[in-house]
C-alpha cells in the first residue's frame, strides 16, 4: 500500500517539478530571453549539477550574445552528457578562433548522437568544413598595419571610405537607378561601372556595364568567369587601377561564414579566374566586405560586422603591402592579430604610416590650381597632405618621365574633347556623316583616360619605391 501511495505522489510531483524548465524553454522559444534567463538562473541555483537547466541557461546566454558567460553552464551540461551542449561549445570555440577545440566538441557531439542512435544534422558537416577552413587560415594570417577602426551606421557605410578620385568612386546603387545594388564601383576613367544584382534564382552576381556620355548605363552583363558566384552571392566589387585585380565579397562555399573577401584576375581571354579567399585578418566568421585600396594615398579600407554592434559596421583602415608576410604560427598574439581585437598590436613601434585623408576632391583641386597658374597638376603621393604640383617635385627621374607622359595623355584628352564637342554639335544639327568619327574619338578618349591614369600610378609607385 505504501508503494502504491508513493507512485501516486511521484506521478503528481513529476509534472510539477518539470514545469519550471518547460516554462523557461517556452520563453526561450518565444525570444523572451531576459525572462527565460531569470527562470533558468533560479533553477540552476537550486540544482547546480542539473544538465538540462545548465544547457538551457547556456543556450539563453548565447542567444543574448553573452558567450563568455555561457561557457561555464554549458561545460557543466557537457559533463552531464548533454549532446547539444557540446555543439554550442563547438560553435563558441569556432567564433573565438579556437578551431582545434571546436573540432573536439564536434566529435563529442556526434559520438553522443550515434550512441543514442540519432542522425547527425546535415548542416553539422558544413560547420566542420568551415572550421577546417578556419584552422588553415590561422596558419597564414597576414601581417598588416591597421592604422584606424571606424564604427559607422550600416546604411551607406561606404560613404566613410575616403578614397581619391584616381582610385575610382563608390556610389549608392539607388542613386544611379540600380536599386538592387547596395553600392557600385566606377573606375577613374568613368566609362565602366561594376555592381551586383540578383539573377533569375535570386542569387547576386557581379555585373559590368558601360557608362555613356549622358551618364546612362549600356550593355549590362555578368562579369565573365564560371567561378565568381562560388555557390553563393557575389557582391561589393572593387577593381584596382590596373584594370585587372578585382576584389569582391562572397558568402559561398569558401567563406568562413557570411561574406568573405576574395580576389581574382582575368585570364588572357578576359575570363576571371578561380577567386582566392584573401584570408585573415580581413575575413572572419561574420560578414566582411568591400575591400578598397587607394594606391594614391597608400591606404586600404574594408567593412565588417565582426564586432556585433547592432545597426553598426566597423571599417578598418590599413596599409597594403606588395608582398604578403604572414604572422608566425607561434606568435603569442596570433589570435588577437587574426581577430583584430587590439589593432595597436598590428603596428610596429616607431614606424610612420600614411595619414587618413580628409574628404578632398583632388580633381577639383587640380583644376583650381591649374586655372590660377599655380600648378601643372595636383597629384597626391603617399599621403593626402603630400601633393605634387610640378614635374620638378619628383625626386626620381623615371617618375618624372612617367608623369610627363601622363601630361601628354592629358593634352591628348583635351584635344579629343574639343573635337568631340564640335562634331557633336554638327551631329545635333543634322550632320549624320560625323557618326563614325564620333565613335572613333570616343574610343580614343577612353583609351587616353586609361593611359593617363596608368602613367600617374606608375609615377607614384616609382617615387614611393625610392
Amino acid at each position: 500500500m505504501k508503494k502504491i501511495f508513493l507512485y501516486i505522489l511521484l506521478a503528481i510531483a513529476l509534472p510539477v517539478m518539470g514545469a519550471p524548465i518547460d516554462e523557461a524553454k517556452a520563453l526561450y522559444n518565444k525570444g523572451e530571453y531576459a525572462a527565460a534567463l531569470q527562470r533558468l538562473q533560479q533553477l540552476v541555483k537550486k540544482s547546480p549539477r542539473d544538465g538540462s537547466s545548465n544547457y538551457w541557461l547556456g543556450a539563453t546566454l548565447v542567444a543574448m550574445g553573452r558567450n563568455a558567460e555561457a561557457i561555464a553552464p554549458l561545460e557543466k551540461a557537457d559533463d552531464r552528457g548533454v549532446a547539444e551542449a557540446a555543439l554550442l561549445l563547438a560553435r563558441i570555440a569556432r567564433d573565438e578562433y579556437r578551431p582545434d577545440e571546436a573540432r573536439d566538441y564536434y566529435d563529442s557531439y556526434e559520438e553522443r548522437l550515434v550512441k543514442k542512435k540519432k542522425s547527425v544534422p546535415a548542416d553539422i558537416e558544413e560547420e566542420r568544413r568551415r572550421t577546417v577552413l578556419m584552422e588553415n587560415m590561422m596558419s597564414r594570417v597576414e601581417k598588416i598595419a591597421v592604422i584606424d577602426s571606424i564604427v559607422v551606421d550600416a546604411e551607406d557605410f561606404f560613404k566613410a571610405y575616403r578614397i581619391a578620385p584616381g582610385a575610382g568612386r563608390l556610389v549608392s546603387g539607388a542613386m544611379i537607378d540600380l536599386p538592387d545594388a547596395e553600392v557600385a564601383f566606377i573606375p577613374q576613367n568613368e566609362t565602366r561601372i561594376l555592381y551586383s544584382e540578383p539573377d533569375s534564382l535570386g542569387n547576386f552576381v557581379l555585373m559590368g556595364a558601360d557608362i555613356l556620355d549622358d551618364g546612362s548605363i549600356d550593355h549590362p552583363a555578368p562579369l565573365p568567369g564560371d567561378n565568381l558566384a562560388g555557390g553563393g552571392n557575389a557582391e561589393y566589387p572593387f577593381m584596382l587601377s590596373d584594370g585587372m585585380t578585382l576584389y569582391f565579397a562572397n558568402d559561398g562555399d569558401e567563406s568562413l561564414g557570411g561574406y568573405d573577401i576574395f580576389l581574382t584576375r582575368p585570364d588572357d581571354e578576359g575570363n576571371f579566374l578561380q577567386p582566392q579567399n584573401i584570408g585573415m585578418p580581413y575575413n572572419s566568421p561574420y560578414d566582411d566586405y568591400l575591400l578598397a585600396i587607394d594606391e594614391l594615398t597608400g591606404l586600404g579600407w574594408w567593412a565588417t560586422d565582426r564586432n556585433r554592434i547592432p545597426g553598426k559596421l566597423t571599417i578598418y583602415v590599413f596599409v597594403p603591402s606588395e608582398t604578403r608576410v604572414n604572422v608566425a604560427d607561434d606568435d603569442e598574439n596570433l589570435i588577437a592579430l587574426a581577430t583584430l581585437s587590439d589593432i595597436s598590436l598590428t603596428r610596429e613601434q616607431g614606424a610612420t604610416y600614411p595619414e587618413i585623408p580628409e574628404a578632398v576632391d583632388y580633381s577639383k583641386m587640380e583644376n583650381n590650381l591649374a586655372s590660377k597658374g599655380k600648378a601643372e597638376f595636383a597629384l597626391p603621393v603617399g599621403s593626402a597632405k603630400r601633393i605634387y604640383t610640378s614635374i620638378s617635385d619628383f625626386r626620381s627621374q623615371d617618375a618624372r618621365r612617367a608623369m610627363a607622359e601622363a601630361l601628354n595623355a592629358r593634352a591628348e584628352i583635351n584635344n579629343i574633347n574639343a573635337e568631340l564637342s564640335k562634331l557633336r554639335r554638327s551631329y545635333a544639327n543634322g550632320d549624320r556623316a560625323q557618326a563614325d568619327r564620333i565613335l572613333d574619338l570616343e574610343r580614343n578618349l577612353k583609351n587616353a583616360r586609361q593611359r593617363e591614369q596608368n602613367l600617374k600610378n606608375k609615377a607614384i609607385k616609382i617615387e614611393l619605391s625610392r
